[in-house]
Order: C-alpha cells, then sequence, then structure tokens
C-alpha cells in the first residue's frame, strides 16, 4: 500500500513539473510577439499564453518559436496579440519639375487609409490637393508592400488614380478672325476664349523608408516618379492635354 501511495506522489509530482510553465516570447507565423508564461497541452498540440492578465491558446502549427529574450523589435512590436487592420498615413511634399516650366515644384498634401493584408503587404485609399496650374484633388488607390516587418524598413508604393480639378481652368487659348470690308482688309479680330479642365489620370510609383516609433505611430520619407494628364476643353470641339512628368518628395506621418 504504501509503495502505491508513493508511486501516486511520484506521478503528480512529475506531471506537476511536466506541465509548469515557462517564461518567455512566443513568436507567432503573424509576426506578433507575446511576453508571458506558457506551457503546452493537449499532447503539445496546443500553447497556452498567460500575459498581462489575460489568456491566449494557439494551435502549436500557428508559434514560429520561442525565445527567452527579445530578438528584435517588429513593426508590431507588443507584448499582446494586436488586431489592428487599418493604419493611416498623411504625406507633404513637392512635385518637382523642369526649371524651365511655369510651376518648378507645386506643393502636394495627400492621405490614405490603408487595410493591413500581411504584416508586410497592404492596400488603400486616398485623396489630396495639388497646385498646379489649377488647383486638383487626387483622388487614388494605394498599394504598399514593405520588405520587413521591422519598426524599421523601407518599402516600395504603387498609387493610381485621377485628378479631379476643383477650380476653374486658368489656360486660355486665342482665334483670330479676319475682317474685311467692300474697300480694304481692316486689322484681324482676336478672340480670347477660356477652357473647361477635365482632369486626368495619374501614375505615382515609387520608394520610401519608414520608421515606426511606437505601436501606432510612425513617420515616412519616399521618393517617386509621378505620371498625370490634364485635359482641357474648348469651343468648338477644341481641346489641350498637357501631361506633366514629375519627381515626388514626401515626408508623412503614420498612425492607427
Amino acid at each position: 500500500m504504501k509503495k502505491i501511495i508513493l508511486l501516486l506522489c511520484i506521478s503528480v509530482l512529475s506531471l506537476s513539473v511536466f506541465a509548469q510553465s515557462e517564461k518567455g516570447h512566443v513568436y507567432l507565423k503573424n509576426g506578433s510577439i507575446i511576453k508571458g508564461k506558457y506551457s503546452y497541452f493537449n499532447d503539445r498540440k496546443q500553447l497556452k499564453i498567460e500575459s498581462a492578465g489575460n489568456v491566449w491558446i494557439f494551435d502549436a502549427d500557428e508559434v514560429d518559436h520561442i525565445a527567452s529574450k527579445r530578438e528584435g523589435k517588429t513593426m508590431f512590436d507588443e507584448e499582446a496579440v494586436s488586431d489592428i487592420k487599418w493604419f493611416f498615413r498623411t504625406e507633404l511634399g513637392v512635385l518637382a519639375g523642369n526649371s524651365d516650366n511655369s510651376q518648378t515644384a507645386p506643393f502636394s498634401i495627400t492621405g490614405s487609409a490603408n487595410y493591413v493584408i500581411n504584416p508586410n503587404f497592404s492596400a488603400g485609399l486616398g485623396f489630396g490637393v495639388e497646385f498646379l496650374k489649377e488647383t486638383y484633388m487626387p483622388v487614388f488607390a494605394n498599394l504598399e508592400y514593405r520588405f520587413r516587418k521591422q519598426q524599421t524598413s523601407p518599402y516600395v508604393f504603387l498609387k493610381a488614380g485621377y485628378q479631379v480639378p476643383i477650380e476653374d481652368s486658368n489656360e486660355i487659348y486665342y482665334d483670330v478672325y479676319p475682317m474685311w470690308s467692300s474697300f480694304a482688309p481692316w486689322p484681324n479680330e482676336i478672340g480670347e476664349n477660356g477652357f473647361d479642365c477635365k482632369g486626368g489620370v495619374l501614375i505615382n510609383p515609387g520608394v520610401g523608408f519608414q520608421q515606426m516609433f511606437s505601436q501606432t505611430f510612425g513617420m515616412n520619407f519616399a521618393v517617386g516618379y509621378q505620371f498625370h494628364r490634364l485635359n482641357y476643353d474648348g469651343e468648338n470641339d477644341y481641346s489641350l492635354d498637357i501631361d506633366y512628368n514629375r519627381v515626388t518628395v514626401k515626408v508623412g506621418i503614420i498612425f492607427n
């Protein structure tokens, strides 16, 4: 009887030691990091994590690895699982062009709301204001790919959309009408006419570098190439297209 009781005590102690929680940093495959006590159960098919008064349970195949010390900060640097799926980017800058142009570096401000599809890739929509010969509102779709999941990362982007005019055209054109009499020609009459601005397509690929200072705030610097074609309509089916080829230089803030 004593041997049976002794064996039972040893078994209970063994199970207690085996199931004892350990402390560490759990790295999940979705890029998140959780710091806390963890222990496997259900034949090591699942992992339980206790952190900051919360308890999470993950399947073992959701865990990338576990480390006793933090290996480096990531863009999703946190001690609890984050469900943030949106971030907002606001940028200020110039559209630098040829020094022979009437406007060498018009001002641009844009903002976009972006959905995080995975830790590297996001897609969103945005709009802004750009001061060209007239004032336009660019409306665009935005795609971004970050090369690293860390707080500091380079990225590439592509914006494509349409320049919507928000003021009347400043472009004018002249029609020359010859005037004749039955005796002698008179000087030509010159008519001044205005255009209706219709806006036009835009495309803006580029590269950037961003630094996240916290889970919810960061800054970025970006350089790109922007092409947009502005369309103008006049009387008697008269039309004019102006192509802009510009280098975009912008700084921005990121928040969510």
